[in-house]
């Protein structure tokens, strides 16, 4: 009964987070029309949903306990809800997207929301290099296993460098992270939420 008023509330939350910005992130059958079909990663991606904003409060509060972190990334950023939270916390806000359609919505969101820090590229997140920064990578489960041993293996040196972390939200393939040799610096399994470092 608690979790079910919890959910509500954080549904409320989110509906009322929208309506503030002038935005609309919820999940329409329509999207799954907006997913290119020439890309290798579509058959590793998972279906576009947005972050609740209380799972990205956490995670930005927790990552803030380890880290100066200067750059927000957004990798399967969808309709640009993250990135129109993390604009108020992070200076420079990066949403990595490969679905043109998606694209257009978070750009569309975006601008509604008059925030001016977000930069949205269109990218596979196989092709995409971190800036040479300190940066949240944030990841709502936006892809299996496969991709995501490929996203980190081709930036595990550049967040090594720089001190990135990563927030990861419906972490279902946090065992993939506990095998490349990121460490777990923060977990909560109720909401499926923790935060990653890359080892010594």
């Amino acid at each position: 009964m608690i979790e079910r008023l919890k959910r509500a509330w954080f549904s409320l939350e989110d509906r009322l987070f929208d309506l503030h910005h002038g935005i609309d992130t919820r999940h329409r059958e329509a999207d799954l029309m907006a997913v290119p079909t020439g890309i290798t990663t579509v058959a590793h991606a998972t279906s576009y949903q947005a972050v609740w904003t209380r799972n990205l409060r956490v995670l930005i509060c927790a990552a803030r306990r380890h880290a100066e972190l200067h750059v927000f990334v957004d990798v399967g950023a969808g309709k640009g809800k993250a990135c129109i939270y993390a604009s108020r916390h992070f200076a420079n806000v990066i949403g990595v997207e490969y679905s043109a359609g998606l694209l257009r919505e978070a750009k569309a969101n975006c601008d509604r929301s008059g925030k001016r820090n977000i930069t949205l590229l269109l990218a596979d997140a196989c092709e995409y290099d971190l800036p040479a920064q300190a940066c949240l990578v944030f990841l709502f489960n936006p892809f299996d296993a496969v991709v995501l041993r490929q996203f980190v293996n081709r930036n595990l040196n550049r967040m090594r460098a720089h001190g990135s972390l990563i927030a990861y939200a419906n972490d279902m393939q946090r065992e993939t992270l506990a095998q490349l040799g990121l460490q777990c610096l923060f977990r909560d399994p109720v909401r499926k939420i923790s935060l990653w470092c890359v080892g010594p």
